[in-house]
């Protein structure tokens, strides 16, 4: 009975590092209804495979007591774990990051518009845009100080206030 607690425990560590490289979240397409799950989450395999694993090779090499009531023990045992990682993937699951807001200025950032008034270096110009069916007029600067002139396609890097820097497409094509 050795032998099926020590690889239930290394298919556990095994287990936990394909969570560690793929995570333990099921697309919300695959769950019934759109929710997340944890049930049969990859994150509850490891725990109690170690788990029981763990305990039944220290029970079956510390105690005296039958295999069948090693096997029953550290199979409760890792019921409890899988429990506990359940209970705690499902809690981590509802935490929401507050440090991870968008900042403002990069929202557009590749959008590609078209220039409408011409941009110089010293002076502002006008671009266009479509988000969605509606189109919207930004005024706009270079991006690198080169002149635009109307009817460039070019692509929006921030916008600062109410002034977006784009690019030429062509530039930003080379580059790709």
């Amino acid at each position: 009975m050795t032998v099926v607690y020590l690889v239930s425990f290394i298919g556990g560590l095994l287990l936990a590092v394909r969570v560690m490289m793929y995570g333990v979240e099921r697309p919300r397409e695959e769950s019934p209804g759109g929710e997340r799950s944890f049930r049969l989450s990859p994150a509850v395999w490891p725990a109690f495979c170690m788990v029981f694993g763990i305990a039944g090779y220290v029970l079956a090499h510390r105690t005296t007591a039958r295999s069948l009531t090693i096997a029953v023990i550290s199979a409760v045992l890792g019921l409890v774990a899988v429990i506990v990682t359940a209970r705690l993937v499902s809690k981590w699951w509802t935490v929401t990051p507050e440090h991870d807001v968008d900042d403002e200025r990069y929202v557009l950032q590749g959008h590609i518009a078209r220039v409408t008034k011409p941009i110089r270096a010293d002076v502002d110009g006008e671009v266009t845009y479509e988000m969605g069916n509606q189109q919207h007029v930004l005024k706009a600067r270079s991006f690198d100080a080169a002149s635009l002139s109307a009817g460039t396609e070019v692509v929006i890097e921030r916008i600062e206030g109410d002034v977006a820097y784009v690019e030429a497409w062509m530039e930003v094509e080379k580059r790709l």
